[in-house]
This record gives C-alpha cells, sequence and structure tokens, in this order.
C-alpha cells in the first residue's frame, strides 16, 4: 500500500491485528498465484494496483463518498440491480467472501456444515475484518439458495442493515411478475434511505455505465477464444471480481 491506513481501519472498527495478518496472508497468495505468471499483460498493472489497494484507497474513496452523503449499498450477487443504486447516485460494492476467514466465529451462529461463501461472508464480518461492511448503509442479500435466506436473517440480527430481494426460481410469467415487483420494491427502499427519487434521466445514465461494463467484460471473455490467448483464465477472473468493488466508469476505460 501507498499509505498508512490504520487510522481509517481503527475507525472504520477492524480488529487491527487480524486485518493485518490477512493482509498480509493475502498480499504473499497474491504474488505467488498472479504475479508469478509469464508474459503478463502491461495492462494488468492497473488492477494489480487496485488489489494493492483493495483495503486502502478504495476504502477511502468510498469513506469520503459517504462522507458527502452518498448511500453505500453492499451486496454478495449480480442479481442485484445495480443501475437503481448508480441512479441515485450511490456506491455500489461487493462485500468479503472470498476466503477462508472466521470461520469458527460464523459457527457460533450457523451450522458447521454450511457452504464456504455463507460462512466466510459472516465470518469477515465477525472477525472485524472487511471495511466494506462497516461502510455499508445497507446490505442486500438474494434468495438464490435455502442456506443464505437462514443466514440472512442472522445478518440481520448483527448488522441490523439488511435488507433482501426473493429471487425467482422459473422463468414463467408469473416469476417474471414477482421479479419486476421485487426491483420496484427496491427501488422503493433506496429511495427511502437517500430521501432522493430516481428519475428516468438518471435511470438511463445509471444503466448505460452498467451496460459499458457489461460489454467491456464480455469483450475481454471473447479475447479468451484467441490462440494465444490475450490473458490468463486467471487474470480473467480477477478482473471479474475486481467489477465488483472498483468505481464502475474507471474499471470499464481499464478493460477496454
Amino acid at each position: 500500500m501507498s499509505k498508512d491506513y490504520t487510522k481509517l481501519w481503527k475507525e472504520l472498527g477492524l480488529d487491527l491485528v487480524k486485518h493485518d495478518g490477512l493482509l498480509s496472508v493475502l498480499s504473499d497468495a497474491y504474488k505467488n498465484i498472479y504475479l508469478s505468471q509469464r508474459n503478463r499483460p502491461d495492462g494488468m498493472k492497473y488492477f494489480d494496483f487496485v488489489i494493492s489497494e483493495v483495503h486502502g484507497l478504495r476504502v477511502e474513496e468510498i469513506y469520503e463518498a459517504k462522507k458527502q452523503g452518498r448511500k453505500v449499498i453492499g451486496t454478495f450477487c449480480v442479481y442485484v440491480p445495480e443501475e437503481l443504486v448508480l441512479a441515485l447516485d450511490g456506491v455500489f460494492i461487493g462485500l468479503c467472501a472470498g476466503a477462508e476467514v472466521g470461520f469458527e466465529e460464523a459457527e457460533k451462529f450457523i451450522p458447521r456444515n454450511t457452504c464456504a461463501l455463507i460462512k466466510a461472508f459472516m465470518g469477515f464480518k465477525l472477525s472485524g475484518l472487511c471495511p466494506y461492511v462497516e461502510l455499508t448503509d445497507l446490505i442486500v442479500g438474494e434468495t438464490t439458495c435455502d442456506g443464505k435466506k437462514k443466514a440472512y436473517e442472522i445478518f440481520d440480527e448483527i448488522t441490523k442493515k439488511m435488507y433482501v430481494m426473493e429471487i425467482p426460481n422459473m422463468k414463467n410469467d408469473f416469476d417474471k411478475q414477482l421479479w419486476l415487483k421485487k426491483i420496484i420494491k427496491f427501488k422503493d427502499k433506496l429511495e427511502e434511505i437517500s430521501g432522493k427519487k430516481i428519475t428516468l434521466d438518471n435511470l438511463k445514465r445509471a444503466t448505460e455505465i452498467v451496460n459499458n461494463k457489461r460489454t467491456a467484460l464480455k469483450r475481454l471473455s471473447k479475447l479468451r477464444a484467441y490462440d494465444p490467448s490475450a490473458t490468463s483464465g486467471l487474470d480473467a477472473l480477477l478482473l471479474n471480481q475486481i467489477a465488483f468493488y472498483d468505481e464502475p466508469v474507471r474499471f470499464t476505460m481499464k478493460v477496454n
């Protein structure tokens, strides 16, 4: 990292000792897995920088946005419509759940045989290791499995800021209407917590931003079909992960 963010982490209530240990482990893993690759494109340097500052500069950016009155919405899944958050000038951020962290703490609340993803997002929070969770004004879950449904109930008791979107299980007209109603209900919730109204112009602007990001990622995916490929599968996966928390306009420009 380029600067010391200890004061910020402390203000967010992170466990500084455990957090330092986590960053050390993740840094070593990143070097061994990603930076050890041969013939990596120079364009990956920006994304390496993003990872190096994933708990630093990006957290600081969101912290400053929050102080300016912008609402921070945390999610775990692509089903949550990012466009609605951006239409209210909110910050859309993916939450920590990608490592076996805090499982012992999580298992105090959920069964040991619960899937690793669920234990991870609970473990990060319970261990005081995810700055993004602490920055959120609302955490949006989605009912993609029974385990998550129960976990979100417990997570709401811990965080006091969960909101759950019901995901239809089928693609018939009834389920499409159900999903539309869930999206409208989510819009109402965002307007309630932000004190703003979503306008058609703002929604168009936000939709263009998100669609441009999706188009860039789709182009990247198509490049993987070439021989030799322009980038490795590891780096393609990395960019898709970074898409969850980097600023969307800047991210799209760098992917392109």
